[in-house]
Formats: structure tokens, sequence, C-alpha cells
């Protein structure tokens, strides 16, 4: 994955986290208030603020078209490219796995 800082607590687990929730989000047709439900989980599971795994989730939105343009990092960009056409359970096999690759998603 192009550049996590070092301080940062982003990681190809938590952008596949946010790509998981982005799906659940779709399958389900985008029931309100079901994203902060998600973004809470993940912001307990990983150590990031729930504000910045909300707008992860809404980049996710926005890479896949649901949503107007978005400032998308190229990992996340990246990241829908490699993995997007997977369902929710493809992905939570996968991350369950433990092996996506960082070096598919370069």
């Amino acid at each position: 994955m192009p550049g996590y800082r070092a301080s940062s607590k982003w990681s190809d687990l938590n952008e596949l986290r946010c790509l998981l929730a982005y799906k659940k989000l779709e399958e389900a047709r985008f029931p309100r208030n079901m994203q902060a439900d998600l973004a809470k989980g993940i912001a307990r599971q990983s150590g990031i603020p729930e504000s910045s795994v909300k707008a992860k989730i809404g980049n996710y939105k926005s890479v896949a078209g649901v949503t107007g343009h978005s400032n998308a990092s190229q990992g996340t960009i990246s990241m829908y490219r490699h993995y997007g056409h997977l369902t929710s359970a493809q992905l939570e096999e996968l991350i369950k796995s433990g092996k996506y690759s960082t070096s598919a998603s370069r």
C-alpha cells in the first residue's frame, strides 16, 4: 500500500475494514445510522478516531460513485480497485484469513 506514516494507525487491515463497512452499507442500501454504528466498531478495534473512520467510509462511497468527489487517498482507490468487487462475506473471509496482499494493492 502506498506509504502509511509510521505514527498512523492506518494499515491495509484498517483500509479493508472500512471497505467492508462500505460494502455492508451498499448491500443494505445505505440505511440511516448504519455508517455511524459500523464506524464506532472499527474505531474501537483499530484505535483510529471515529470521525476519521467515518470519513474513510465516505471516501469509499465516493470512489464507488455513490457520492460526489472526495479527497480519497491513493491507498483507498487502490484498495477499492483490487477488492471492491468482493461481497461483504468475501471481504470478511479475506480479513479473517490475513491473506490480503499489500503488494497487490500497489
